[in-house]
């Protein structure tokens, strides 16, 4: 293996110091949350196992890593610099690992780099998805902020609005609809009291279907839809800068506000948007929705029981359990059914189900106060039933991330990739597992030369879609 970069000491942080345990200045800037803060480019990379030979294309991932100059009573997990993360395969080959840092405003001029081109002022970082939009890779994050285009190798091009499409910024989190094509999404920005919902089209042109009246302001991190209807969360999470005016992520739990969960149909009439009670509680993640053939829409959720009110600088406000929700539009009641309580986050589907009734999804372990490990789990919604992949003590997943096998027509007939950090390498591996034999042992492991620390979202980009 060859690399160009080696981390400095700050960079090799304590194993033991790899998880958050409660709300602390340092717990997201320690262990596997501390930053790294160079770039790094290595090329044949060490494998355990072997590498499915149909797994040709990136495997790419993102989080916050903050460069310059900080302040840890201030700081929010959420706000760091974003560092993009690929692992290349080919040929059963692990060919190079790539990390690239977003380039905001602050991030090149923390760095020594150029500023990238595009509009807006690009003050925001962009850390928490990357995905294909136009056939394009974009870096992307909620709240204001554009996104970011990359090239094949991650580096920062420009920031984008689509064209002159996009009205406003966009979202972390859209949803990609396989039957249509499109891209859905929910949108929103502090000072702003709507809700924008947004459809991006194949070829990468927005539109904006509605205007959602909001003047609480409340943050939404994801998206659910179905065939007819886009699923609109409104819970208590909002904006509040005034409860802590030097905080740099200024959303709070909000008990004053009532939760509550919208459908509204794909063609953005508001006169039809329909309002649902909800129990009280904060959902980042929708892992699916679809209607049933009785006409109730369900909506499978990560349910976190708090957000943003003791820990006011990460997520760390209990365990969250895997619910559904299934939406009567007859008698306009929600009523729950908890599926998993193992403490699951990120969660995953095979991606060409979206907004169809499905069986399996993938979470990554989330810790409510502490954890010792972080495996990742298999859920099949419809018996119960959860497998676990444990990969043993001081090791710690990030987000599942499920890829079809060629030619495959079962649902769960593929890989399930993840990066997952090592604290025995004081390192970061990325694991392929067999869907279907999930506890089993990995297909293949490809060490990386360096940590992955903690982050958010990603996506595997295939060379032949």
């Amino acid at each position: 293996m060859n690399t160009d970069v080696t981390p400095t000491p700050s960079e090799r942080s304590p194993a033991e110091s790899t998880f958050s345990t409660h709300a602390t200045e340092l717990a997201y800037l320690s262990g596997n949350f501390a930053p790294m803060t160079r770039e790094t480019t290595a090329f044949d990379l060490q494998v355990r196992g072997h590498i499915p030979e149909d797994l040709d294309g990136r495997f790419l991932r993102i989080g916050p890593s903050p460069v310059g100059p900080l302040d840890p009573a201030s700081y929010h997990w959420f706000t760091g610099t974003g560092l993009v993360h690929g692992l290349r395969l080919r040929g059963g080959r692990a060919e190079w690992y790539r990390s690239r840092f977003t380039l905001s405003a602050d991030a090149a001029t923390a760095l020594g780099k150029a500023p990238i081109s595009g509009p807006g002022d690009g003050q925001l970082p962009v850390n928490t998805n990357v995905t294909l939009i136009g056939g394009r890779v974009h870096a992307i994050v909620e709240a204001g902020a554009l996104p970011i285009e990359l090239d094949a190798n991650l580096e920062s091009v420009a920031r984008s609005d689509f064209g002159g499409t996009l009205e406003g910024g966009f979202t972390a989190h859209p949803k990609r609809d396989p039957i249509t094509g499109e891209l859905v999404a929910i949108t929103y920005e502090p000072g702003r009291a709507s809700l924008r919902y947004v459809v991006v089209d194949a070829e990468g042109r927005a539109q904006t279907r509605a205007e959602i009246a909001t003047p609480h302001e409340p943050m939404v991190h994801d998206v659910g839809f179905t065939r007819n209807f886009i699923v609109v969360l409104d819970l208590p999470v909002t904006f509040q800068p005034q409860l802590a005016p030097a905080h740099v992520f200024p959303y709070f739990w909000n008990e004053r506000q009532a939760p509550r969960v919208g459908l509204l149909p794909r063609n953005g009439d508001i006169d039809r948007l329909i309002w649902f009670d909800a129990p009280s509680c904060y959902v980042f993640h929708i892992v699916n929705a679809y209607e049933a053939q009785s006409g109730e829409v369900i909506v499978d959720v990560v349910r976190h029981p708090r957000m943003f009110e003791r820990d006011r600088q990460g997520p760390n406000e209990g365990t969250p359990v895997l619910a559904r929700w299934t939406l009567d539009r007859a008698s306009g009641r929600l009523s729950e059914r908890v599926l998993d309580d193992h403490g699951g986050e990120f969660p995953r589907i095979d991606d060409r189900l979206g907004g169809q009734d499905y069986q399996f999804a993938y979470t990554a372990h989330w810790w409510g106060d502490r954890v010792s490990s972080g495996p990742v789990y298999k859920h099949d919604v419809r018996s119960g039933r959860t497998e676990v992949h444990d990969f043993g003590a001081g090791h710690a997943s990030l987000e599942p991330v499920f890829v079809p096998r060629s030619g495959a027509t079962d649902e769960d007939d593929g890989y399930v990739l993840a990066y997952v950090f090592n604290a025995e390498r004081n390192a970061s591996d990325v694991v392929v597992l067999s869907a279907q034999d999930f506890a089993g042992p990995p297909l293949a492991v490809v060490e990386l030369p360096v940590r992955v620390p903690f982050g958010f979202h990603g996506e595997w980009v295939p060379d032949q879609p």
